[in-house]
């Protein structure tokens, strides 16, 4: 890759990712990734059964889906990584937005709990999903190299959030080529620093990598409810910052079938 390639890539299809990523999006002018939970946005789940907070309507996928630099994909029909509900969830989803496709490419899909195992995938789901164009699966992040060592540092920085012991957690989910079909993500929790993120973001730039970071709540300052909720003020902070990398032509913010697109 020529440069850095950084994704924002929200799970479920909260009512905040309309309400207030999406406009902040729009205003930095920053393409992202918004994987549905179909069933949740259909209105199927009961309160409180997927998360705290209410999910968008379909009407809110619709026209966010008329957004050239947002991508919708998959995120299961009932939030689970069987074969049957991957399936109903993208069928479902490409019926109610009129498509043959969710994108020119294809299909993407985001492991709903990141708990699509790649071996099961394998041996009884890549026929079946191919046959619905499925593109590319993100999960979350992995471990090439040093386990341990890296397993160590994740525990250490959510206790003292040092940004060198988060670039050292989750350097090896930066990805330059292809892995089969499958995307790697970083989980960026409430508790999670904008420096932090920006460490890895870095690596990403010095190395020309792709980096797809993984979000689920943008919610007001003060109003975190579960360790998903990443707070306005640190959203619009690490906004900032990336444009402004981007400016310079040090990375690129796009979306997640793009980065699939781009590996080697």
């Amino acid at each position: 890759m020529e440069k850095a390639l950084i994704n924002f890539s929200f799970d479920d299809g909260r009512l905040n990712n309309y309400t207030i990523a999406y406009p902040i999006l729009k205003r930095f002018k920053c393409p992202a990734t918004f994987n549905i939970t179909t069933g949740f946005v259909k209105g199927e789940f009961k309160p409180g059964e997927l998360t705290y907070g209410p999910p968008m309507t379909m009407d809110m996928v619709k026209e966010v889906f008329q957004d050239p630099t947002i991508e919708i994909a998959g995120h299961g029909y009932w939030h689970n990584n069987s074969l049957k509900d991957i399936i109903e969830g993208i069928v479902t989803l490409k019926g109610e937005l009129g498509v043959e496709k969710l994108t020119s490419y294809g299909n993407g899909f985001a492991s709903p709990g990141t708990g699509l195992n790649k071996d099961t995938y394998k041996k009884d789901m890549e026929i079946e999903l191919e046959h619905i164009d499925l593109t590319y699966i993100r999960l979350s992040l992995r471990n090439m190299s040093m386990k341990r060592i890296r397993s160590l540092a994740r525990k250490a920085s959510r206790i003292l959030h040092w940004p060198f012991l988060y670039r050292l957690a989750y350097k090896d989910t930066l990805m330059d080529e292809h892995d089969d079909k499958f995307l790697y993500s970083i989980p960026v929790l409430s508790s999670i620093t904008v420096k932090e993120i920006m460490a890895i973001i870095n690596q990403a730039v010095m190395d020309k990598k792709a980096c797809v970071l993984m979000l689920h709540s943008i919610v007001e300052k003060n109003a975190v409810c579960d360790p998903w909720d990443y707070e306005v003020d640190k959203f619009i902070k690490l906004l900032q910052e990336l444009t402004m990398l981007q400016d310079k032509g040090l990375l690129r913010l796009t979306t997640s079938m793009d980065i699939f697109k781009n590996l080697r």
